[in-house]
């Protein structure tokens, strides 16, 4: 969700920032719509090292009221990784785990955010197998992994461990969980897990490789070997995919962002990309067969069930209501968006849905839909927007301050 955020995003940029991805520099944040954002909060908090984050609204509820005095709520339930460094910005500068919950957006045309929590649920079950669907993933890494497996054990959470070796004989162990009553999948990977070690022998794990060479060496040189163990570092935000060419023309045409990994092995291929070459982060999009996942409801009926939504709400990018623009991730930049906008502009986007967020008295581009139909949030300098953007805006109050996040824009 968008609110202090833009305000200080040009402070962030003119600031010196971490090496790791976060607030101005690279993928920032990960964002889910959630039916009960405030109990994934609370579950956050309780078993990772995660705070408040900055620019949340008070208690997590944001109150907007119209000119006309119609009011609603947001819920929030918004969290920033804790690091051990600050771009004193006002926005968190760890990288952020949101849940929200726009009261008032809605998902005409496709399946309710209840609905996709619940099929999320019910593929997962007591995650002791593996299900195409925890591709949607947050990838963290821990110096210490047992220390959460001991938490989440105590507390009989269900969790799926992974074991593997990487290319060095480095033995891995991740654990993967869903956030309760949520859809936002986390995936903690470590070394040397004498918990690890003992589920490996006891054959009781997923054998895949959960994170290649490649990423680990990348994520353990940036962190360095003094890293905190009781950090949890950004490694990878992860997607379901079903055309994995129309995603590469994407990242690599429009976005400008480079492939990382090319991975073909049996079962799965997966693509990983990053925006700029110091980034820490990689986006990864990987395909399965569709029967790597149970029930008939598959990857490219999620992804359709998404744009659908868009396709109904987004047919005027200054229309606001669309609920599924909460699934994003944010790409913090130090460039301008004009090769976006230029795409936009021409016959090659013009099936590209967008939004267009208020931004003063106007509109300004704010989301851009990838072809899963999930959607990156734009946090770059401006040199221009898209024509679809033109138009007037409205402005609504929360809490005497106006925040675009209650604007339902111009449908």
């Amino acid at each position: 969700m968008f609110s202090l955020r833009s305000v200080v995003l040009s402070l962030v940029l003119s600031s010196s920032v971490a090496v790791k991805d976060g607030a101005g520099n690279g993928i920032s944040k990960s964002t889910y719509a959630a039916t009960d954002p405030i109990a994934g909060w609370d579950f956050l908090l309780q078993y990772f090292p995660v705070s408040n984050a900055d620019d949340s609204c008070t208690n997590n509820i944001c109150t907007c009221t119209t000119t006309g005095g119609e009011s609603w709520d947001i819920q929030q339930g918004r969290v920033a990784l804790d690091t051990t460094s600050s771009l004193g910005s006002g926005v968190s500068p760890g990288f952020g785990l949101h849940l929200v919950n726009l009261t008032n957006r809605e998902t005409t045309g496709g399946s309710t955010v209840g609905e996709i929590e619940q099929i999320f649920a019910d593929k997962f079950g007591d995650l002791s197998s593996y299900d195409a669907f925890m591709d949607y993933s947050i990838g963290l890494y821990t110096t210490d992994l047992d220390q959460y497996i001991t938490a989440l054990d105590k507390d009989s959470v269900n969790y799926l461990t992974s074991t593997w070796e990487d290319a060095d004989g480095a033995a891995w162990t991740s654990v993967l969980l869903l956030v309760p009553g949520t859809h936002m999948v986390l995936e903690l990977y470590g070394e040397d897990s004498s918990v690890g070690l003992q589920r490996k022998l006891a054959n009781s794990t997923h054998s895949e490789v959960r994170l290649g060479s490649k990423q680990a060496a990348a994520i353990k040189a940036a962190v360095g070997a003094d890293a905190d163990s009781s950090l949890l570092y950004a490694v990878r935000v992860s997607r379901g995919a079903s055309d994995l060419d129309a995603i590469d023309t994407f990242y690599q045409d429009v976005m400008s962002a480079s492939l990382d990994i090319d991975l073909e092995e049996d079962g799965l291929e997966r693509h990983c990309y990053k925006y700029t070459s110091s980034s820490t982060v990689d986006l990864c999009f990987t395909k399965r067969d569709d029967s790597a996942t149970s029930s008939d409801f598959t990857i490219a009926d999620m992804e359709a069930q998404m744009n659908a939504v868009h396709s109904n709400l987004l047919t005027k990018p200054t229309c606001g209501v669309d609920k599924w623009l909460d699934n994003h991730h944010a790409y913090d930049a130090h460039t301008s968006n004009a090769d976006i906008v230029s795409y936009l502009d021409s016959e090659a986007g013009s099936d590209t849905f967008y939004y267009c967020e208020p931004s003063g008295n106007a509109y300004a581009l704010h989301y851009i839909i990838d072809p899963t139909g999930w959607g990156i949030q734009l946090d770059m300098q401006s040199s221009g927007n898209p024509s679809g953007c033109s138009s007037s805006a409205r402005r609504l109050r929360v809490g005497g301050s106006y925040n675009p996040a209650c604007d339902l824009g111009s449908c």
